[in-house]
């Protein structure tokens, strides 16, 4: 869906980007993390067009910026519009036709929970009330890779928790999401892949998943596993420690416990107790930013 490659931006002596190699798979909830000035803003701002890098290239899958659903972190908004006219603006600009325009509007109002206040002026909106607006003006126009830099920026726990459920259901439906954020609570939840920057720099990326798995442990307590199962298991995951009465997986092996678990269950085990223990995303980020 997107690749930057040897992406560099400069502004004038000053790198904010280097030589970054970064693929965002169609699909995804992609994070962008790293500390302030680590070239996260400055990435999504290159991915949107709206600075040219310094060398190197974004390859967009065919889909020019316009074709972007894009909320920025901080949005200015004509203060003396209604939230509805605001909209109806922005829906013509990108092109939608006057037959569909006040059902997508009002489609859109439903979906971010403004449609009650719609004619409320921009001036006297709240910043949870101005990011759902930016999340539907990010929305118009049905596109499949939305960039949201800092989306849950400001928001309080109910902010959030709306935020998460609504990249949730957009990722539900296949859509693409790029996004940067410094509440890593809120990206372990919702993201399918990261990438860590610092100092301008890729120093990690991946599937959340993956990252997290060297450091879990998955522990399966259960009635007396016959030897033969026994021996099936551990030639079929590799770092799994079995014992007549107990399964631990660690590392990758922990990514295939439903897979264990389901055998289990077919072979009429017993399953009595199950813990995990997890990393946090806390704890990759700090390792990866101190390298």
């Amino acid at each position: 869906m997107l690749r930057a490659k040897s992406l560099t931006k400069y502004y004038k002596s000053t790198p904010a980007l280097e030589q970054l190699e970064l693929e965002v798979p169609e699909g995804t909830v992609f994070g962008i993390l790293g500390p302030n000035g680590a070239g996260k803003t400055t990435f999504l701002r290159l991915v949107m067009g709206f600075v040219f890098p310094t060398s190197g290239t974004v390859n967009r899958g065919g889909l020019s910026p316009a074709g972007i659903g894009y909320l920025p972190e901080r949005a200015f908004y004509p203060l003396q519009f209604s939230i509805r006219n605001y909209l109806n603006t922005q829906a013509k600009l990108v092109g939608l036709a006057d037959s569909l325009r006040q059902d997508e509007v009002a489609r859109l109002l439903q979906q971010v929970g403004l449609f009650r206040v719609a004619d409320q002026r921009i001036g006297t909106c709240s910043r949870g009330m101005l990011q759902r607006l930016g999340l539907a003006q990010a929305l118009l126009g049905d596109p499949d890779l939305l960039v949201l830099d800092e989306p849950a920026l400001g928001l309080d726990p109910a902010g959030q928790v709306f935020m998460r459920e609504q990249i949730s259901a957009l990722h539900q439906v296949g859509k693409t999401v790029l996004l940067s954020s410094h509440h890593l609570d809120e990206v372990t939840r919702i993201c399918t892949h990261v990438a860590v920057l610092s100092r301008g720099r890729l120093v990690r990326t991946g599937a959340l998943a993956s990252m997290l798995a060297p450091r879990a442990t998955v522990v399966i307590e259960t009635g007396p596993l016959p030897a033969e199962l026994a021996s099936r298991l551990s030639e079929r995951i590799s770092g799994a420690t079995i014992t007549e009465r107990k399964i631990v997986l660690e590392g990758d092996a922990v990514l295939r416990k439903a897979e264990v678990l389901r055998l289990l269950l077919d072979e009429g085990v017993d399953i009595r107790h199950l813990s995990e223990a997890h990393a946090t995303l806390e704890e990759v980020f700090l390792e990866a930013i101190e390298r």
